[in-house]
């Protein structure tokens, strides 16, 4: 029935639509939660490309699209994170109509391995889930239920009246029998000499322009003979301006995104901006903050990246931002924190972010410089044995580390692209081993003489 009438009201159907473009329309990211040291570059790749295309089918744009509609009819979003051998391998959305969650004997969702969710398909129980294998996540969630509730269940009255408007309009211009013009003859005129007459007249006038605004006179009585009905207001538009306000309101909205903006008072262009940061309350802020969190939570428990999240871009009003970077510009002179901050809470990508990642430890404590240095080494050895392991032939996954600088990574991979043998591949490793890794890790540090590196 909510999906009926999210297709039949257009009232809900413009709202709905005027929601997904939004969260559409914005960008986003996978980020570090920045919690690491300045100059270490977090590995957000695989994560990225993942979320690219989550179901291995549609990509980001059309995957999120197919959630809303889920999220803003029924409320019922459910997500089967399938499973390959441990791998995360895609996110499939299960139309949530069809499952039912299951209670205990104390009114909880089972915990597992218990099952949680029933999904039942035409008319017959198929399969059931634990709670750690199907993501069912409403966003009006409630206790004394397990099932969401969308907006379109607060505006139940409010919706069949625009309904039956629609009706009403659709038979005033199908169906209606009220003419525009009555024009009263002589009583004595028989039925079959109003049909002619009626049929000379239409031949006299019909598609002719000049006798359009002409008066033309015809037979009467000589009393009043000319009569034209009240015509009512066929579209209502009071009506529907009222009806399109309360949609507005169950989901969020602002009205004057559909053009309907006060002609005094706090009208015009001052009241659609003062609208904005209402709108971002409502509806923006509320429904991509649940986007995110359940991204996170995908992240954090099918990935196990609890060190990333999930970020949209160019979130907030143009005059959040605005005073944003004031607030920043205050603090980046008192030295409150560095441009590293900013450029990670705005998740700048790291090639636009200066030579920050050039000299990635000057200026980091002494005592800790040897500990960075034996865990760059360790992972050098450890990227040694991969790379070896795959010009061998043996299957290894992509190797990733949060420790070496991006400087560091790519110019190693420039230099692995060369090698055609396993041996070469170990060469440049043992050089950057034996010498030249300080140099890269410090170089505004006088550096001396090396001693080799021992594997562990």
């Amino acid at each position: 029935m909510l999906r009926a009438l999210a297709q039949s009201s257009k009232e809900i159907r413009l709202n709905i639509e005027l929601i997904k473009r939004t969260v559409r329309g914005l960008e986003w990211d996978i980020v570090s939660k920045g919690d690491g040291v300045d100059g270490y570059q977090v590995v957000t790749e695989p994560v990225v490309r993942f979320f690219e295309q989550p179901d291995g089918i549609n990509d980001f744009d059309s995957w999120v699209n197919q959630l809303l509609e889920t999220l803003l009819t029924i409320d019922a979003v459910t997500i089967y994170p399938d499973m390959q051998d441990g791998r995360l391998v895609s996110l499939d959305l299960v139309d949530g109509a069809t499952i039912r969650p299951l209670l205990d004997l104390r009114g909880r969702i089972p915990r597992p391995p218990q099952p949680a969710y029933l999904q039942v398909l035409y008319g017959a129980p198929v399969t059931h889930y634990a709670a750690d294998r199907l993501i069912y996540a409403p966003l009006n969630a409630k206790s004394h239920t397990p099932y969401g509730e969308s907006p379109i269940e607060w505006a139940l009255m409010a919706i069949n009246t625009a309904i039956h408007h629609d009706a009403v309009r659709l038979g005033w211009f199908t169906e209606g029998n009220i003419p525009g013009v009555l024009v009263s003859v002589s009583p004595e005129w028989t039925t079959e000499q109003l049909s002619v007459f009626q049929d000379y007249f239409e031949a006299l006038a019909k598609g002719d322009i000049h006798r359009a605004s002409k008066i033309l006179f015809v037979p009467g009585n000589g009393a009043q003979s000319i009569f034209q009905p009240q015509q009512g207001d066929a579209d209502k538009i009071e009506v529907d301006k009222w009806l399109m306000q309360v949609i507005c309101w169950a989901f969020g909205n602002n009205p004057a995104e559909f053009g309907l903006v006060p002609s005094a008072g706090l009208g015009g262009s001052g009241y659609v901006q003062g609208m904005e940061n209402a709108q971002y309350r409502s509806m923006i802020g509320p429904i991509t903050g649940y986007l995110k969190a359940l991204f996170d939570r995908i992240i954090r428990d099918y990935f196990k990246r609890a060190d990333l999240e999930f970020k949209w871009i160019g979130l907030e009003p143009p005059e959040d931002e605005l005073r944003r970077a004031q607030i920043d510009q205050v603090y980046l002179s008192m030295g409150v924190y560095s441009p590293a901050y900013v450029q990670e809470r705005l998740g700048v990508p790291m090639e636009f972010r200066g030579g920050a990642l050039s000299t990635p430890m000057v200026g980091l404590p002494a005592q800790y410089s040897s500990l960075f240095e034996r865990a760059a080494k360790y992972e050098l050895h450890r990227w040694r044995q991969n790379a070896v392991a795959l010009f061998k032939g043996k299957t290894r996954e992509q190797f990733v580390s949060e420790v070496l600088p991006l400087d560091l990574q790519n110019e190693v991979r420039a230099r692995l692209n060369v090698c055609r043998t396993a041996d070469e591949a170990a060469e440049v490793f043992d050089a950057f081993l034996n010498g030249g890794l300080q140099k890269c890790l410090f170089p505004a540090r006088e550096v001396g003489k090396a001693q080799p590196f021992r594997y562990p």
